[in-house]
């Protein structure tokens, strides 16, 4: 009640504002025009959510990737990558929140999967100051009445990457290879990936390699986008 009664006070002196364009709202994350101008993710391939013709891509015939599907709330792109953006890289840590509603009321959890996320590397986290794809998850489990099931700590990195924007499909792909570690508690469990973007798929597919070795049943990619 208390965290209600100071959320209250603080939309009273700061009024939400979009997460995309920056005008106050009445509801988060987005306001009336940018959440009009929202694209759903178009059918695609069955495994990646790659927006095409389906049901399967070539590159998850090619090389199935370890996690199962990926979901995403929306297509990458218009209000979503300027909200996408402002988390990020804009210092806005804060949007964690009504982003990760948005995304638990568009992308329903399987039944009883905990939920981890894509850690950052420490060097870009220092630097940024928070790491958003954790930010997300805690906020998404919290909304999807997961909270208890939120699992932190338990997928690292091993190893410091360079970062993925501007590198192809393959050059992704090696550069995220064996980049990550999990622990014990995921054994046996059935697991929520949340990370904010996927593009390639490569840094999930990674991630997932990890997981599974660690002994998780399965791996379900959330993001709240999906680039094409």
């Amino acid at each position: 009640m208390l965290r209600a009664a100071v959320r209250a006070l603080l939309d009273l002196v700061y009024p939400p504002r979009c997460a995309a364009c920056g005008e106050p709202v009445a509801e988060e994350p987005f306001c009336e025009v940018c959440a009009g101008a929202l694209e759903p993710v178009p059918p695609g391939c069955d495994r990646c959510g790659a927006p095409g013709p389906g049901p399967a891509c070539g590159a998850c015939l090619a090389a199935p990737p370890a996690f199962d599907v990926v979901r995403a709330g929306g297509l990458f792109g218009g209000p979503l990558a300027d909200a996408v953006h402002a988390l990020k890289y804009g210092g806005r840590p804060d949007l964690a929140r009504p982003l990760g509603a948005w995304l638990a009321a568009r992308v329903p959890l399987p039944p009883g999967a905990a939920v981890v996320s894509v850690p950052l590397g420490r060097a870009r986290r220092i630097a940024r100051g928070y790491d958003q794809a954790a930010l997300l998850a805690d906020a998404l489990a919290r909304a999807a009445g997961a909270r208890g099931r939120r699992l932190r700590g338990v997928l690292r990195r091993a190893r410091e990457t360079a970062p993925q924007v501007g590198l192809g499909r393959a050059e992704r792909a090696r550069n995220v290879e064996g980049a990550f570690l999990a622990g014990p508690a995921v054994a046996g469990r059935d697991l929520v990936l949340v990370d904010d973007v996927v593009t390639t798929g490569a840094t999930a597919d990674a991630a997932a390699r990890a997981l599974r070795a660690a002994g998780a049943r399965s791996v379900t990619v959330v993001a709240l986008a999906r680039a094409e």
